[in-house]
């Protein structure tokens, strides 16, 4: 079991697809574009997508990568624009960008700074990524972490982030424990961004405010091949 596929609407699946096929290195899967058959891929559905903003349930792709720095000189040299690295506290050293259609694209680097490794040969993006997260936000936690044992997923790690009001909550499909049983040790923080698949990141927003707004998304699984919809909406809570 895995999250086999993430399927965005956009205003412009074409667009959209050239984007991901020439800038990321992504290449065609089954059932949409992708880094590699073992890894979830995007699949757009052309649409309306007005609700994709900084209040959306839907927030993110996660990309890792090996070497980050090299990915965004590649990024620079074609003009596509993305914010300078940094290191985010003790989470991960990153940078963001937007695809045509508006959606926040993550870059994290699989070691924090100063920690990249070589990125290989092949596509400065592609040949050295993982379609690594998809990231909702929500407000109840305790429905939230219903719902993820309901679906089997497995909790790898706990980070809070308290200074800006989230914690975030990460699951999968999996048997893999990480290296200290302290799902909130930051030192299981770099094991967590090499992992090979997709995971599902949680947002919790703390204290009072608002239901994150809805937003046109899916996201699929896959049991023996066969794709099956997680009824994501029930999170949006």
């Amino acid at each position: 079991m895995k999250i086999a596929q993430i399927e965005l609407i956009v205003p412009n699946s074409d667009v959209n697809t050239a984007f991901y096929l020439s800038i990321f290195g992504m290449k065609p899967q089954m059932h949409g574009l992708g880094f590699s058959p073992d890894q979830g891929h995007l699949a757009f559905q052309p649409g309306d997508n007005s609700g994709a903003d900084s209040d959306s349930f839907y927030w993110k792709i996660g990309i890792t990568l090996r070497d980050l720095d090299h990915a965004v000189t590649y990024l620079q040299q074609h003009n596509v624009p993305v914010s300078q690295p940094r290191q985010f506290r003790d989470i991960g050293y990153m940078a963001h960008l937007t695809d045509p259609s508006g959606n926040t694209i993550e870059l994290l680097q699989q070691g924090f700074e100063g920690r990249e490794i070589a990125p290989g040969a092949g596509h400065p993006i592609g040949g050295q990524a993982t379609l690594a997260h998809l990231t909702l936000r929500i407000r109840d936690i305790q429905a939230a972490r219903a719902w993820a044992d309901q679906q089997g997923l497995t909790l790898m790690s706990v980070q809070p982030v308290s200074e800006y009001g989230f914690t975030l909550y990460f699951y999968a499909w999996t048997d893999e424990k990480p290296p200290n049983p302290d799902l909130y040790a930051v030192e299981n923080r770099e094991w967590l961004w090499a992992r090979p698949y997709t995971i599902l990141e949680l947002q919790h927003l703390e204290g009072d405010g608002p239901v994150p707004l809805a937003h046109p998304i899916k996201a699929m699984r896959s049991s023996e091949g066969v794709l099956s919809e997680i009824p994501l909406r029930d999170l949006n809570v």
